[in-house]
């Protein structure tokens, strides 16, 4: 089985939904770093619409520092899609579908597909992204237009989708192949899980930051979020990592006999007042800079 070509093996893609690059860095993540070293890499989307888009598209977020090695192969890209412009550059898993969906899919694996934030809500017809998938499960709320800051902040926990890593990797191991694919969204505003529980001053924080979320304030105004505050919640989405971490473990574990390809990044950043803004959907280094890993499951 060591000698199965990238392009043949399972796959495990997972979106840490927001995750910013320099809360990755700090976490205490051992499970993606066994996958491979934590690469600095570039989003082509600045939300989760465009950026899930392109991913499923084959474009990764691409790492600064240039080609990846993975399983000992060197590729400038794990996939690319026929669509694109012609390129010298080499990706390990070339297709020809119109999404890396419909190429598995036609290649007979289980596709499979799990989300948390409210753009992979099935039942909500507008959304388009869990339609690319012959089988999807959402975890989260339901969207809700009117829902005020206050309601939006609430503890987290079986409506996060990796808690839910032994029902997605039973359904893996029934077929042959698979390409599992987890919108993590333990990372996205509240950032709250078992590792990071509300509290009276964070519950207020967040509040606070979907207020400047929603208007796009500029962070001038009122001092609203202290330098202070920011610490408190990129603590809070470090330790959202650290638990998706302990879960992705648990997944792995699961999976690792198949020894499938798993590629780890965030889908965007956050911007906490570095620009003058706060949240994503607009352009600012802490946006577009992302944490990546790629690796293969049961290696040496």
């Amino acid at each position: 089985m060591a000698n199965i070509d990238l392009a043949e093996r399972s796959v495990i893609l997972v979106t840490l939904d927001s995750c910013r690059y320099d809360v990755a860095a700090s976490a205490h993540t051992p499970n993606l770093a066994n996958l491979g070293p934590l690469l600095r890499a570039e989003s082509p989307g600045t939300y989760t619409l465009p950026a899930h888009a392109a991913l499923f598209n084959g474009f990764l977020p691409r790492p600064v520092s240039g080609p990846l090695t993975v399983d000992g192969n060197k590729a400038d890209s794990i996939w690319r899609s026929s669509a694109a412009r012609p390129s010298t550059r080499h990706a390990a898993v070339p297709f020809d579908g119109s999404t890396l969906m419909a190429h598995y899919s036609r290649k007979g694996y289980r596709v499979v597909g799990a989300g948390g934030v409210t753009f992979f809500d099935s039942s909500n017809p507008a959304n388009g992204l869990p339609k690319l998938f012959p089988e999807f499960h959402y975890f989260g709320h339901p969207f809700r237009p009117s829902a005020t800051p206050r309601a939006r902040v609430a503890d987290r926990g079986e409506d996060l989708p990796l808690a839910h890593t032994r029902m997605l990797a039973d359904l893996c191991l029934e077929a042959e192949r698979f390409f599992l694919f987890v919108n993590c969204s333990s990372t996205h505003i509240p950032y709250t899980t078992p590792f990071s529980p509300l509290t009276k001053r964070n519950k207020e924080l967040i509040q606070r930051l979907y207020q400047l979320h929603d208007s796009q304030q500029n962070a001038s105004d009122d001092d609203l979020l202290t330098a202070e505050d920011i610490e408190v919640l990129l603590d809070m989405q470090r330790r959202a990592l650290e638990w998706a971490d302990t879960r992705l473990g648990d997944l792995f574990s699961r999976l690792d006999a198949r020894r499938p390809l798993v590629v780890v990044c965030a889908d965007h950043g956050e911007e906490f007042g570095e620009g003058g803004r706060f949240g994503h959907a607009h352009p600012h280094p802490t946006v577009a800079t992302v944490p990546l890993w790629c690796g293969v499951l049961g290696g040496e």
